[in-house]
């Protein structure tokens, strides 16, 4: 499909090809192309009483096909939606509501009742009833017609430094960009069914919806719940005759070390896509080897370039504890190193991982001091104004010319697919009862995350504190006290002597 401007054309291209096929699977529910197409232009028609063109509307929705109708009817109504979740603490949501301001909050009946507890400006809008609205074609064309490429898409809000969650805007044109290079690079067909994991909260799922729509593909969506069982789950791929799977490799392991594959195997699987932290070789040769003639790649980018910057088909063998490549970038999309000095690195130099294009994310929302910072001119030039994202983290170009994920330049921790600021966690454990200072540690070996304070506190009752101000994958697994956190010369905490004396134990 060329000349596309607003991803509603996948849906409505879809509708009118495959009218009747299977859109979204959820639980034992099925809806099919139109019906998702319907309900969304009737829910753009209900919205569009309450938003203006280029507003916002969040959307508080258990994981379902009714989310993502509700995602498509506030793009029907001109609006960008921002997908909220509400089995997070209530100060979180309320920090998210209170900085995305919304025009208007689509929400079930659970997510609604979760927030009569919040303090609101727009009106909340119940799902079940929105879908029953007239649709009005004349009004829908009539606000089609003002819609630009550039136009938000959607706001996804990750962890933030400062303690607070900062919300990333994406546009039409970036996601647009992203889809037709995913369907084009891997071949999707209205054939393939796509295993979700992703939460829609999660920026990596938008490549698997929209890749749905645009192919005709089915997205079965799994409960998250399912993956905690690695027999449970491939007996599901199985039931679902699931083709391709796009998950972190926290889950891609679990199957892996639980030797799931000496009792089942996936028989429909073909594509193997995973993102979001490192993927050890080990448990990848495990896959590879109970599934020889799939296809596995690693995809890598950041929520501030649209989900996905650079992948690496998986081309050759690799030894256990060989790093697998992040490889080279994407179509219309530029990813280069950069030294100390702001210069390209060399070849085999480690360097900044920084991306151009229009993948980029138009910045953070309402927050331009943040952007500018994360957003500049790119160093490497003054000719004329272009933005660079600069990642904060590190690569250098192997001997093959491929590119290496070295971790990051900051801190910023990478768990369970989620990109986590420490700071977020050490802020919300400094303002529990009974603490004075804390530092987030991460122990990569064993994938967990741990907070050391100093304070009267005890550790339970600290994680119970944490409980109520974070989502559960920012929780720590462990919280271990000091008398005296150690300091530097600078009178910072020891970063480092805290690691020797925690991760290495």
């Amino acid at each position: 499909m060329k000349n596309v401007t607003n991803v509603l054309e996948y849906l409505e291209a879809s509708a009118r090809r495959w009218p009747d096929k299977p859109a979204v699977t959820d639980g034992q529910d099925s809806c099919t192309f139109s019906w998702l197409e319907q309900t969304a232009r009737a829910i753009g028609t209900g919205l569009s009483g309450y938003v203006d063109p280029g507003q916002g509307v969040a959307v508080c929705m258990e994981k379902s096909a009714d989310q993502i109708a509700a995602f498509l009817g506030a793009v029907c109504a001109g609006a960008f939606y921002c997908p909220v979740d509400t089995d997070q603490p209530a100060r979180r949501m309320q920090a998210m509501l209170d900085r995305l301001r919304p025009a208007a909050i689509v929400a079930d009946r659970a997510g609604a009742e979760k927030l009569g507890k919040l303090s609101l400006a727009g009106p909340v809008l119940l799902f079940d009833e929105l879908e029953q609205t007239e649709e009005n074609g004349e009004k829908l064309i009539a606000i089609r017609r003002q819609a630009i490429d550039s136009d938000p898409l959607y706001v996804m809000f990750t962890s933030g430094s400062a303690g607070a969650p900062k919300g990333v805007a994406v546009s039409h044109r970036s996601v647009i960009d992203l889809t037709e290079w995913f369907c084009g690079t891997f071949g999707f067909t209205e054939e393939d069914v796509f295993g979700n994991q992703t939460p829609f909260t999660f920026d990596a799922s938008v490549k698997e919806i929209y890749a749905a729509l645009k192919s005709g593909a089915e997205m079965c969506v799994f409960p998250r719940e399912l993956f905690s069982f690695p027999l449970r789950l491939i007996q599901q791929l199985n039931h679902r005759q699931v083709t391709c799977i796009m998950w972190v490799p926290t889950v891609l392991c679990r199957v892996a070390d639980f030797d799931t594959f000496e009792t089942i195997r996936p028989r429909t699987l073909r594509t193997v896509l995973f993102a979001g932290e490192v993927m050890p070789a080990k448990q990848l040769n495990v896959w590879r080897r109970a599934l020889p003639d799939a296809r596995f790649a690693n995809l890598y980018g950041p929520t501030e370039a649209t989900v996905d910057a650079a992948y690496y088909i998986v081309d050759r063998q690799f030894r256990d504890g060989e790093p697998i490549p992040i490889g080279r970038a994407c179509e219309n999309t530029d990813v280069f190193l950069l030294s100390e000095q702001d210069e390209r690195a060399g070849p085999g130099e480690a360097g900044e991982i920084c991306i151009r294009g229009t993948s980029l994310a138009l910045g953070y929302f309402r927050d331009p001091a943040a952007t500018a910072a994360a957003f500049v001119q790119n160093p490497l030039h003054d000719r004329y104004p272009e933005r660079v994202y600069r990642t904060g983290d590190l690569g250098r170009y192997n001997g093959q010319g491929e590119l290496i994920y070295l971790g990051r330049k900051d801190r910023q921790i990478k768990h369970m697919g989620h990109r986590i600021e420490p700071g977020e966690i050490e802020a919300a454990a400094e303002a529990a009862a009974g603490v004075r200072r804390a530092c987030c540690l991460y122990d990569a070996g064993r994938r967990r995350i741990l907070c050391v304070y100093e304070g009267t506190a005890e550790g339970p009752a600290l994680r119970a504190a944490l409980q109520e101000a974070l989502p559960r994958y920012m929780l720590p697994a462990e919280c271990r006290r000091m008398d005296v956190l150690p300091v530097n010369a600078n009178g910072k905490i020891d970063r480092q002597a805290l690691a020797e004396i925690f991760i290495r134990e």
